[in-house]
């Protein structure tokens, strides 16, 4: 008898736990791309690279409404293997670096900016030209909407 109650009732708390809990999947959707060479991307002697998340959840009802914060690093580094250039700042939309998910499947977009004298060091065009990657450590933190009665994650 006891050894059946303890058996219904460690089911109800697996059953429980797997429909209690959901998940928040980032993943990189387009990687940082300089598409805009010219002088009035943003200042005059800075170039803005483009690039962005995709962030997908698999349980909407529980995740809408929680606030996900981006930390990037002071500057990176990217290179085509002949030529380093330093990144300066990246940065998102908004100002404090987060959102909110509103939808199931959002696409979140970062910039990175270079300063164009780190890329004119090298006059050589065979040294300059060519595909440049790079690799952005990025903490991402999640947090729950601060609603009556919850508290934060």
């Amino acid at each position: 008898m006891y050894k059946k109650n303890f058996l219904m009732s460690l089911i109800g708390v697996v059953l429980f736990s797997s429909v209690a809990f959901s998940e928040v999947f980032i993943k990189i959707h387009e990687p940082i791309r300089f598409k805009d060479l010219n002088t009035r991307s943003l200042e005059r002697d800075y170039i803005v690279g483009e690039g962005s998340f995709e962030v997908y959840t698999d349980n909407e009802k529980v995740d809408l409404g929680k606030k996900i914060v981006f930390r990037f690093p002071e500057t990176g580094y990217m290179s085509n293997k002949k030529n380093n250039i330093k990144i300066e700042k990246y940065s998102m939309e908004t100002s404090d670096n987060s959102m909110l998910i509103s939808t199931k499947r959002e696409i979140v977009k970062f910039y990175a900016l270079v300063n164009r004298r780190e890329i004119a060091k090298n006059k050589e065009p065979k040294v300059i030209e060519g595909e440049y990657t790079g690799y952005i450590p990025v903490v991402f933190s999640l947090y729950q909407n601060i609603r009556k009665g919850e508290n934060n994650q």
